[in-house]
């Protein structure tokens, strides 16, 4: 199956409506790297979470995770161990379980057998 849309995309996540179109293009190009053609009729969905789930990660668009991202307080940050360290457990989520997108991403990956490889 091809790359999703951009349009696709933005049907589905309006929420990312805000957020450089290239970028959204960028992430949805990295999906393969997680989902691949074993999805069969839950690629293009489990692309699109994918792509959701990282974009929110980086603290892009409206919705509730990329906002959590955006408030998160970094104290610290210690280079060789990349340590990160919060004022408060805004960050303090690892991997998918960290934004509702990646939640929905695992849950589909699980449902269909799918190896899972964890992103921060």
């Amino acid at each position: 199956m091809a790359q999703p849309s951009l349009s696709g995309f933005l049907a589905r996540f309006p929420e990312f409506g805000c957020v450089d179109h290239a970028l959204i293009i960028s992430v949805l190009a990295e999906a393969p790297i997680y989902v691949d053609a074993s999805w069969e009729e839950t690629e293009e969905l489990g692309s699109m979470l994918y792509a959701a789930h990282s974009l929110a990660l980086q603290g892009q668009g409206d919705g509730p995770a990329s906002q959590k991202q955006k408030n998160a307080s970094v104290t610290s940050i210690t280079s060789g161990s990349h340590k990160v360290v919060y004022a408060d457990d805004a960050g303090a989520e690892k991997g998918f379980n960290s934004t509702l997108y990646g939640q929905q991403f695992e849950t589909l990956a699980n449902r269909i057998g799918a190896a899972m490889v964890s992103v921060l």
